[in-house]
Order: C-alpha cells, then sequence, then structure tokens
C-alpha cells in the first residue's frame, strides 16, 4: 500500500493539496516546515491501524455513520538532537487515495 501512495503521489505532483505545508517540531526546539509532496514522496511515513468512528458529517437522516479511517504516521529524525519526530498526516488514507486517483480539472474549462 505504502507503494501504491508513493507512485500516485509522483505522479500527481502538480496537485495543489500536496503543497500544502506540514510543521515538525522536535522538543529540542528544531522546526521544519516540509510540503505534503516532500514529506510523502519520501516515504518516510507508516500506515497505521484502521479503527471504526462516528463521521462528523450528518446527514438529512444519518445522525451516527460509522466510517474506517487509517492514519498515516509521519516520522523523521530529528538533524539537531537525533531524537524521533513524529506527526500524523491531517488526512486518512482511505481519502487520500481517491483524491490523488482523480484526473486534474479539464484547463480548458478552469483555465
Amino acid at each position: 500500500m505504502k507503494d501504491t501512495i508513493i507512485s500516485l503521489i509522483k505522479k500527481n505532483r502538480n496537485n495543489y493539496f500536496l503543497k500544502n505545508k506540514i510543521e515538525l517540531k522536535c522538543k529540542c526546539g528544531f522546526s521544519e516546515k516540509v510540503t505534503y509532496y516532500d514529506f510523502l514522496s519520501m516515504g518516510e511515513f507508516d500506515i497505521g491501524q484502521t479503527t471504526q468512528t462516528i463521521s462528523t458529517y450528518i446527514s438529512e437522516s444519518i445522525y451516527d455513520e460509522t466510517i474506517r479511517v487509517t492514519p498515516l504516521n509521519l516520522s523523521r529524525k530529528c538533524p539537531v538532537c537525533g531524537e524521533g519526530i513524529t506527526a500524523i498526516f491531517p488526512i486518512s488514507l482511505e481519502n487520500l487515495i481517491p483524491m490523488l486517483q482523480m484526473a486534474p480539472p479539464d484547463l480548458l474549462m478552469y483555465g
């Protein structure tokens, strides 16, 4: 699954979502901002354990909908002190893959 994500990331490197940045902070004070694309394309993440949770989206007739969520745990060593820096990617695996599989918008229509 990790290889699938990395290949989709590299195919969609111009996706605007992947240009967002995440700030990684270490206990020693080191701080670094990295784009989603850079972090995911380097493969410095692990796929977490899938859990069931109640969706925050409330439909007209559905109030409690249970959904599956698989987190992506980002991990990297601090270049200053060598401790591990960890963060949870803001989008679950179930939402990230379809987003990367979508075709880009039509330039003639949205120019």
